[in-house]
């Protein structure tokens, strides 16, 4: 892998908060499963070029979920499309108490972080793609 910490950035990113997190209240832990379509949509693609080295699949794909992504800036496009909903849903949450407090503070934190795979993923397939592409 061209970056060597990507993949377990994506897994802190995106396994973490299921696999290990102990969160601090029942609400918030609630909340963040209920996005867990936005980040499905973010994962698959990313997941695809952190463990194959691109998602040429996406590309191919014509139904609702992936028409008109048939590049590499379509791609970024759609997956930072995907990050605003899940980041705007998260900034809905208003806590009611410290515990949530503290949740809230962490599932800001994995906005960030998501952000971060999905610009660093997205840049290793651009590069895929134009070594892929050229003639």
């Amino acid at each position: 892998m061209e970056d060597d910490n990507l993949e377990q950035a994506f897994r802190a990113a995106f396994v973490e908060p299921y696999a290990s997190r102990q969160w601090a209240s029942m609400r918030a832990k609630s909340y963040w499963v209920d996005l867990e379509g936005w980040q499905d949509s973010i994962a698959g693609p990313v997941s695809s070029i952190v463990q194959n080295g691109g998602c040429e699949y996406v590309y191919q794909r014509t139904d609702w979920g992936f028409a008109g992504v048939d590049d590499p800036e379509s791609l970024k496009r759609f997956l930072l499309g995907k990050h605003s909903g899940l980041s705007s849903a998260v900034e809905q949450f208003e806590p009611a108490s410290d515990a949530e407090s503290a949740d809230c503070v962490y599932m800001r934190a994995q906005i960030g972080a998501m952000r971060s795979v999905i610009e660093r993923a997205t840049e290793i397939e651009s590069r895929r793609w134009r070594m892929a592409h050229s003639d």
